[in-house]
């Protein structure tokens, strides 16, 4: 491989990458410095992947590190089931209003750029959520967390999209894997760090790693060919986030009062009159946060579907079968952590696989078997008499239609979003997911608000709410497996 050698014979250097069977693929990474293009060095094919998937892995912690404490809001913080929720949600809240603005915020000024200010406010939000004086500071320091982890998952999925060619599917498979793994893995760590020495180090001890986060995203290379001029939906931006709080706060309110009550009504008024505005925003303006022209493609709007309700069943399940699990078998905190460790073999197996089967078979087939498989879970953690059996069973098999689902569902909207339009796609379909998280969460805080903790079946109570909670799971998940199979028949009358 030749390089030009001499800088002043021309106003930059010549550019180029190869890749050599069985070897790293080497790309150079530019600087630019006025007219010249400074050559920095190669970026091995392999040290780009290590970065997405430790990075992907770290930020991923970011959204479950507090589940382990989440059934003891009450004695922590002095807050109901309800509100207490917030934890999560409050997280995915700025996670769904950052990817709004993701994908085109990277697709102007960069992916390296923005996946690099992503972490840095991550560690910054895990740094103010250690150091709250009170609840409300902690959500504050969520909102951080969730604002930067969003830059994290749709640009590092753009980049393999971009960069891996042929092999975009197993890569992206891998990202997927670490992102699941770091979502139990967190619970993991976070039972263990919380029963030892409380709720603060549990932030504290993920802020040193998220500075660790912080230096391997210098190690992401540029994979953005043409930069688009620069134009943020705020408007679009804002009046989603309106909707989202608006339904939140109602959810609150519902825990309390009727459906039209003072504490519930106006917040209804509010995410109608939000939503509507969010849709008279996207049609008109330029360039969207979301595209809506996007959804009259019917596959990519079943895409979508499919990634809000799995979303829904994701969040659901792991936010909360360490409670379930602390009710159901009487595991102590630390105890109801490692139990999910079968969930998280499971979803590091599968998604490895899934990425093979994006390839092979196509990524409406390996999406169906995700969905399937979910919908099962939440049926056999109900269904089975025994509990121990229920237990590891449904989480078994939730670890691998929860390993399964990310891959699929970011390369039919990738492809379906067309060329040019990845990193917005991407973020998109995130978003998507991401929402299909805050609802998840939000319904079934309401559901355990309405449980009676005082009465002498009190744990009968929990427990009944718990499986109110994964039968609500079990039936949305049926209705995405019919959005699964319609996405895959759409397809098919295509190719044909």
């Amino acid at each position: 491989m030749h390089v030009a050698s001499s800088r002043s014979s021309s106003p930059s250097w010549l550019i180029f990458s190869h890749l050599t069977n069985g070897h790293d693929r080497l790309i150079y990474r530019p600087r630019y410095i006025g007219a010249d293009i400074i050559m920095e060095g190669l970026m091995p094919e392999k040290r780009t992947l290590f970065a997405l998937i430790a990075t992907n892995f770290l930020t991923a912690m970011g959204i479950t590190i507090v589940v382990p404490f989440i059934s003891n809001m009450d004695g922590i913080f002095g807050v109901d089931p309800g509100y207490g929720i917030w934890i999560i949600t409050m997280f995915m809240l700025s996670y769904s209003m950052g990817m709004a603005i993701i994908g085109r915020l990277s697709d102007s000024i960069g992916r390296r750029p923005v996946y690099v200010t992503s972490l840095t406010l991550f560690a910054g939000g895990l740094w103010l959520s250690a150091l709250a004086p009170s609840f409300g500071w902690v959500l504050a320091g969520r909102f951080l967390q969730g604002l930067g982890a969003s830059g994290a998952l749709p640009i590092a999925q753009t980049i393999a999209y971009e960069r891996f060619g042929d092999r975009k599917g197993l890569v992206m498979g891998g990202i997927s894997a670490a992102f699941g793994i770091g979502v139990v893995a967190a619970i993991n760590l976070g039972g263990g760090i919380y029963s030892l020495w409380g709720w603060r180090a549990v932030f504290l001890v993920t802020f040193g790693l998220s500075l660790t986060g912080f230096a391997i995203s210098f190690l992401i290379p540029e994979t953005l060919r043409v930069r688009k001029r620069m134009s943020l939906d705020l408007g679009g931006t804002m009046s989603f986030g309106v909707a989202v709080v608006s339904f939140m706060l109602m959810f609150r309110g519902l825990s309390a009062g009727s459906s039209l009550s003072t504490s519930v009504l106006p917040y209804a008024i509010v995410l109608v009159l939000a939503a509507i505005a969010f849709v008279l925003v996207e049609r008109r303006v330029e360039n969207p946060a979301i595209d809506l022209r996007l959804f009259r493609n019917r596959a990519f709007f079943l895409v979508i579907i499919t990634a809000i309700l799995g979303g829904i069943g994701m969040f659901i399940f792991q936010t909360f079968l360490p409670g379930f699990a602390q009710i159901l078998l009487g595991y102590t905190v630390a105890q109801a952590s490692y139990s999910m460790d079968v969930m998280a073999l499971m979803m590091i197996i599968s998604a490895g696989l899934t990425g093979a089967m994006c390839d092979k078979f196509g990524p409406e087939r390996a999406l169906l078997f995700s969905l399937v498989s979910t919908a099962l879970a939440f049926y056999l953690i109900t269904a089975i008499a025994s509990p121990g059996v229920a237990y590891y069973l449904g989480s078994a098999v939730a670890g691998v239609g929860l390993g399964s689902l990310m891959t699929p569902i970011n390369v039919i909207g990738m492809r379906e979003g067309g060329v040019g339009h990845e990193g917005v796609s991407s973020g998109i379909v995130s978003l998507s997911r991401t929402t299909g998280g805050i609802i998840g969460p939000t319904i079934a805080g309401f559901i355990l608000s309405r449980t009676d903790f005082s009465s002498l079946f009190a744990l009968d109570n929990i427990l009944g709410a718990y499986h109110r909670i994964y039968r609500f799971g079990f039936w949305t998940l049926v209705v995405g497996v019919f959005a699964g199979l319609l996405l895959l028949m759409t397809r098919r009358t295509r190719s044909g």
